[in-house]
C-alpha cells in the first residue's frame, strides 16, 4: 500500500487555519466590550487623561452616619477636601487649610469621633462655633423650713452668680454662683493685683512705734503701735496700700475726698459714740499708702477664733454677744452706714470684758432708699443674704438682720448654716434640738428668705429670746 502524500496533509492544515482565525476575530469585540466597560468610569469618553470629579450626592446628608465630625470651630471656606460624608460645592477653590496638599484622604470608618478635627464648610467668609456646651442642672434641695418662706424674685445681675465651675465659701465673690459652689472664708476681692506695702519694725508712725505683726489680709496688714512717750498706751497700726479701685468720700473739714473707710469711721466716731465699734484715733495719707491708727483692746481676740478655741458658748452669753451686736448695727444705721461685711472674723472679742467692737469698714457704704446692687456685694459668701443671689438690688437693713442670724447661728453650734450658695436658696437649717425654742425662732426669722418677712432690727432687739 502506498504512504498517503505530504502534500495532502498540508492541505487539510491549510483548511484548519481560517476556521481558527474567524474565532478569534469573534472574541475581540467582546474583550474590547469588557475592557471599555472597565475603564469608562475612571476616564472622560472625550478626554482619557482627566480624572473626572463625581459629584457628592445630598441624600448622604440624611444619613447620621455619614454626617461630619462634629468640632468646637467650623472652618468656613470652601475646601476641595472633603472627609466623607461632607459636601464641598465647589472643588475648584483653593483649599481653605494651610498647607492642604498634605491632608490624607481618611477611611470613613477610621474618622476619629473628636471634637478638635476642624471640617471646611460652604459659607464663606464666616466663622462660628459649632460646640454648644449645655447647661449644668443642679440637683433640687430641700427648702429651708417652713419659716424661711421662699417667694417669687425678679433675676437681677449679680457679680456672685457665677459660673458653674468654681468659686468656694466663706470666701471671695467672683463671678456667677451656681450651683454647688463652696464657701471660703475671706471677703470678696477684686481682680487687680495687691501692691505689697509693710511697715518695718522699730520704725515710727505719728507717735507710735511699729511693733509686731498682728493681721494680715489680701487688702491691708495691721501691726501693733506703742506710743513713743508710754509703753502702756496700745494702738492698732492699719497700713492699707493705695489701689486704683478705692473709693472717696467728700466730709466737712478735708478739702479733697477722703478715703471712703476713713470717712466713715469718722462718721461713726462722731459723738456720742458708739463702744461697740472700733474707734478712729488719726489717720495719715502718703504717695503709696494710708495709715490708721485706732484703739487696740488688749488682750483680745476675733468672735470667730472665740467661738473655735473658747468651747461651747451658753444661751446667756451669746444673748450678751448678741445685744452688743443688734447695738453696733444700730448706731451703724443711725449713721446712714452700711458695714457692708459682718461676720464673726470682723469681731473683736475683749477677753477680760466679753465686750463686742466691730472693725474692717473696708466694705462700708453710706445708706441710700434705693439701696444696693447685688452685683456690688463684697460681703463674706457665707453671710451672703438670700436676695443678693436672687434680686438686683438688695437693702442695708435686711441685709443686717440675715448677717445677726448668721452670726447667733454659728456662736451656738459653731459652724455656719450654709456651706453654699445652692443652700442658702434651696437648703434648710438643722438646728441644734437642745436650744430653746425662743432661739429656733428668732433664727428662722431673721433668715426668712423673703426680706418683707424678714424682721426689723428693732423687732430683732424685742424678741423673747433677747429679753429672756
Amino acid at each position: 500500500m502506498k504512504a498517503s502524500s505530504p502534500p495532502n496533509s498540508m492541505e487539510n492544515n491549510q483548511k484548519d487555519k481560517p476556521t481558527e482565525g474567524k474565532k478569534g476575530k469573534a472574541a475581540r469585540p467582546l474583550f474590547r466590550r469588557v475592557h471599555e466597560a472597565v475603564k469608562r468610569p475612571f476616564f472622560a469618553c472625550c478626554n482619557p487623561d482627566r480624572v473626572v470629579c463625581l459629584t457628592a450626592q445630598t441624600d448622604a446628608l440624611d444619613d447620621p452616619e455619614a454626617r461630619p465630625v462634629p468640632g468646637p470651630f467650623r472652618i468656613t471656606q470652601r475646601c476641595p477636601v472633603c472627609l466623607p460624608g461632607q459636601v464641598c460645592e465647589d472643588p475648584e477653590l483653593p483649599s481653605c487649610v494651610p498647607g492642604s496638599s498634605g491632608i490624607k484622604h481618611l477611611d470613613p470608618e477610621r474618622v476619629p469621633d473628636s471634637p478638635s478635627l476642624n471640617l471646611c464648610d460652604t459659607e464663606p467668609d464666616h466663622v462660628e462655633s459649632q460646640f454648644v456646651p449645655e447647661e449644668e442642672s443642679l440637683p433640687e434641695q430641700d427648702q429651708v423650713s417652713a419659716d424661711l418662706e421662699s417667694v417669687p424674685v425678679e433675676e437681677g445681675p449679680s457679680e456672685i452668680e457665677q459660673e458653674p465651675e468654681d468659686v468656694v465659701l466663706p470666701g471671695s465673690v467672683s463671678g456667677s454662683v451656681s450651683g454647688s459652689e463652696q464657701i471660703v472664708s475671706e471677703a470678696a476681692s477684686d481682680t487687680e493685683p495687691e501692691p505689697e506695702i509693710e511697715l518695718p519694725q522699730g520704725s515710727i508712725v505719728s507717735f507710735y512705734e511699729v511693733g509686731h505683726l498682728i493681721a494680715s489680709g489680701k487688702f491691708s496688714k495691721v501691726y501693733e503701735g506703742t506710743h513713743v512717750f508710754s509703753e502702756k498706751l496700745k494702738v492698732a497700726i492699719k497700713c492699707i496700700p493705695k489701689r486704683r479701685a478705692d473709693r472717696y468720700l467728700d466730709i466737712a473739714g478735708h478739702c479733697k475726698p477722703v478715703l471712703a473707710e476713713v470717712a466713715l469711721m469718722l462718721r461713726l466716731g462722731e459723738a456720742p459714740s458708739c463702744p461697740n465699734i472700733i474707734q478712729l484715733h488719726q489717720w495719715l495719707e502718703d504717695e503709696s499708702s494710708f495709715s490708721l491708727i485706732m484703739e487696740y483692746p488688749e488682750p483680745c481676740r476675733t468672735l470667730e477664733d472665740f467661738i473655735l478655741f473658747s468651747g461651747p458658748v451658753s444661751e446667756g452669753q451669746a444673748r450678751l454677744f448678741m445685744l452688743q451686736a443688734v447695738q453696733a448695727v444700730k448706731h451703724c444705721s443711725e449713721r446712714g452706714v452700711y458695714h457692708g461685711d459682718i461676720r464673726s472674723g470682723n469681731i473683736l472679742v475683749t477677753l477680760h470684758t466679753l465686750q463686742l467692737k466691730f472693725i474692717d469698714f473696708r466694705c462700708a457704704r453710706l445708706i441710700t432708699s434705693e439701696g444696693f446692687k447685688s452685683s456690688e456685694y463684697q460681703g463674706s459668701d457665707a453671710y451672703t443674704p438670700y436676695e443678693v443671689i436672687r434680686q438686683s438690688v438688695f437693702h442695708a437693713e435686711a441685709a443686717n438682720v440675715w448677717a445677726m442670724g448668721v452670726l447667733l447661728f454659728e456662736i451656738m453650734h459653731r459652724y455656719l448654716p450654709f456651706d453654699s450658695f445652692d443652700e442658702i436658696q434651696h437648703g434648710y437649717i438643722r438646728m441644734d434640738p437642745t436650744l430653746s425654742t425662743a432661739c429656733h425662732d428668732l433664727i428662722y426669722r431673721c433668715l426668712s428668705r423673703n426680706p418683707a418677712h424678714r424682721l426689723t432690727l428693732e423687732q430683732l432687739e424685742e424678741h423673747r429670746w433677747m429679753k429672756a
